[in-house]
């Protein structure tokens, strides 16, 4: 065993280990592109908890590919996606988010369907789709074992006349027109459940408060729902969640939560799309240090020693969720008297 410590002030994260990622036999390096067969399928590895799911921006139908669906393409969503992914890249200081691609136009190959229904017979397509969501899977399993916990962003979009961005979270219309007892009932149903349960994040704060995704956002001046100005889509349009987010969010198990991202497809157009992939960024970033307790700031320069000052007195250890622990296992802080926080990774 070895331990990195790095000295903080209020809980300034200095990120100085980049795991590479192994899934079989590859090795992922953080920040660089990997891609399936024929090139349909792309994964930007990443060394954050944060995953960006892309699956309906690609434009790609091949000849041998036949045409299964009438759906069409998220415009807006790959070249919005790729500015999200450079802006949280940005304002983390080098630090690399995970992001899964589809170049395939969603007619021939629709992944945010069951495998049947998504890619019909055909073998290329039905590899594509396995692709797509291994690699998505290979994310999850890095970020769980690294980070204990995480977040996948499946990014869409909309064009319903009441001009917001939706975040669907697995809690429907029905629900979140109603009280907030009925909302709470579906905790455990939820793509955030992991989050909220053992997370020990507010549900309804998650869901429509002021530091839920869609509060921040609309803060920003980005028209959202469910937010404090919108808590629920009344009679507007409205995606609560997808498969996708069914099956890489924390609903049925495991520790990485998932939102279903509608972006309205104005915010993603040319003129919109440089600011609203900055607002959304540090949207996501703040959204993740607030409930997680994640602080993502990388380095690129080399690592120097410091020196931890003996007089300090150790008031606690907390886990990266925040919640006090005697455990000395992977990320943990330790929070001293004088306001300073030393991170520990523990890599066996």
């Amino acid at each position: 065993f070895f331990s990195i410590f790095v000295s903080m002030k209020k809980l300034l994260l200095i990120l100085l280990y980049f795991p590479m990622i192994n899934f079989g036999q590859q090795a992922f390096i953080p920040g660089q592109s990997y891609f399936g067969q024929n090139n349909y399928i792309e994964y930007i590895a990443g060394n954050l908890p944060i995953i960006i799911g892309v699956p309906h921006g690609g434009t790609l139908t091949p000849t041998n590919l036949p045409v299964i669906h009438n759906r069409g393409v998220d415009n807006g969503s790959f070249e919005t996606s790729h500015l999200l992914y450079d802006s949280i890249v940005q304002h983390t200081n080098g630090c690399f988010p995970h992001m899964i691609i589809s170049h395939l136009h969603p007619s021939v190959m629709n992944p945010v369907r069951e495998i049947d229904t998504a890619a019909g017979t055909n073998i290329n397509a039905r590899n594509a789709w396995y692709e797509f969501h291994d690699f998505i899977d290979t994310a999850k399993f890095e970020i769980t074992n690294n980070w204990g916990a995480g977040h996948y962003f499946e990014m869409h979009g909309n064009g319903h006349s009441e001009m917001w961005t939706e975040i669907g979270l697995g809690v429907s219309k029905a629900y979140l027109n109603g009280s907030d007892s009925l909302i709470l009932s579906r905790t455990n149903y939820s793509t955030v459940k992991n989050l909220c349960t053992h997370g020990g994040a507010d549900f309804l704060e998650i869901i429509k408060g002021p530091t839920s995704l869609g509060g921040l956002l609309d803060s920003k001046g980005w028209n959202s729902v469910p937010s404090p100005s919108h808590p629920s889509p009344n009679t507007g349009g409205f995606f609560y969640a997808g498969w996708n987010t069914w099956k890489h969010g924390s609903r049925y198990s495991g520790v990485i939560d998932a939102s279903h991202v509608e972006n309205y497809y104005v915010f993603m157009q040319t003129s919109n799309r440089n600011q609203y992939s900055h607002d959304l960024s540090n949207s996501i970033l703040e959204f993740m240090n607030i409930h997680y307790g994640f602080v993502m700031n990388c380095m690129t320069s080399s690592y120097k020693e410091i020196n931890i000052p003996s007089n300090k007195k150790l008031l606690k250890k907390v886990n990266i969720l925040g919640n006090e622990t005697n455990h000395n296992k992977h990320h943990i802080f330790y929070i001293y008297d004088d306001g300073t926080v030393e991170k520990r990774i523990i890599i066996e």
